[in-house]
């Protein structure tokens, strides 16, 4: 892989592609995609990711971006919910969330619009967000 961001629909699409590929011609664990936009302008934000290790994506999500990721998940029925978890805050200042674990049942490039669209619309990132690589 030569390139590990990008900040257009079309380029991450194919970053995300690239990265799935390269995660499996690598044999890793898994392989992590991570935003570099912070929405809310809060200093102490942690940037939204999603996983892709055997054909499974990994995310978490709060209760607000569950509902929009329902949203997402039935206009893409190559992806299904295989596990949630509750997960419990770490300090008293952070929310609960969900860990959703989602069959992707695609090739790379449809996985690549899935993650997009799981940025752009579950994490309300804007059109130009950048996208990034940042483990293979």
């Amino acid at each position: 892989m030569t390139r590990f961001d990008a900040d257009t629909e079309a380029d991450r699409i194919d970053l995300v592609a690239d990265t799935v590929a390269a995660h499996r011609e690598r044999d890793s664990q898994f392989c992590t995609l991570e935003a570099a936009t912070d929405p809310s302008g809060d200093p102490e934000f942690l940037p939204p990711w999603v996983q892709f290790a055997e054909g499974t994506l990994n995310l978490d999500c709060t209760t607000e971006e569950l509902d929009s990721l329902n949203s997402v998940l039935g206009r893409y029925g190559a992806f299904t919910v295989a596990d949630r978890t509750d997960v419990e805050p770490d300090t008293a200042e952070e929310s609960p969330g969900t860990n959703v674990r989602i069959d992707a049942r695609a090739d790379d490039e449809r996985v690549g619009q899935f993650v997009d669209a799981v940025f752009r619309e579950v994490y309300g990132l804007p059109g130009d967000f950048r996208l990034w690589a940042v483990e293979v």
